[in-house]
């Protein structure tokens, strides 16, 4: 076997059409932890997997297309993270509370994500990657509602709890951990903080005549 040469350039890999596309997602995301979206320009990604502009819209017609496979990569993979969690809890409230972590630890890994998402979601107007956020939002909270109700019909949580708007509070405490990481620049911190604020959420949820 020959002794590894450093002089000697190794020789780049291939990547199949698929490799490729799922490298400039990865590239995305990894750019969105250093910098604000706005900044990720089609050269900024181009520069970080190594290839030209052109090469990159060899793989994607447009800039836009770009965030529409990211943001499809978000929703199979956070979705994936919500079954995953929820099939290994017993009662509907189980099931809430894994969600909930499986979410925060989800963000504390890909801290991109939360930033490119409320990006997107600022703005007023119709774009397709907008839509396409709402669209995973929207389904998202419609899970965790069927979820709260379930709670509420097993006596788990208060019976006057509206579950349409109990999603509303669950993804606003993981914004704010989200926010509050930023800030102090711990996401490492966030599963620590979750587990002290969890608490605090089920109170409320469970109403005054709760214990």
């Amino acid at each position: 076997m020959d002794a590894p040469n450093p002089g000697r350039p190794k020789p780049r890999h291939r990547l199949t059409g698929d490799e490729r596309q799922r490298e400039i997602v990865a590239a995305v995301l990894a750019l969105a932890r250093e910098r604000g979206p706005e900044a990720i320009t089609t050269q900024a990604i181009a520069d970080r997997i190594g290839v030209t502009q052109g090469a990159l819209f060899r793989h994607f017609p447009d800039k836009e297309a770009i965030w529409l496979a990211v943001f499809s990569w978000v929703r199979e993979a956070l979705g994936g993270v919500f079954a995953s969690a929820v099939e290994k809890a017993d009662s509907p409230l189980a099931k809430l509370e894994a969600a909930f972590h499986a979410h925060v630890a989800f963000a504390a890994a890909n801290p991109g994500v939360p930033r490119i998402m409320f990006h997107e979601l600022q703005y007023p107007g119709d774009t397709p990657v907008r839509a396409e956020v709402r669209a995973m939002v929207v389904a998202y909270r419609q899970r965790l509602a069927r979820l709260f109700a379930q709670a509420s019909a097993a006596g788990e949580l208060s019976a006057d709890l509206d579950p349409a708007l109990a999603p509303v509070l669950f993804l606003g405490a993981i914004q704010g951990l989200v926010m509050q990481s930023a800030l102090v620049g711990d996401e490492a911190g966030m599963a620590g903080r979750a587990r002290q604020l969890f608490p605090l959420l089920l109170h409320g949820y469970q109403g005054r005549g709760q214990r």
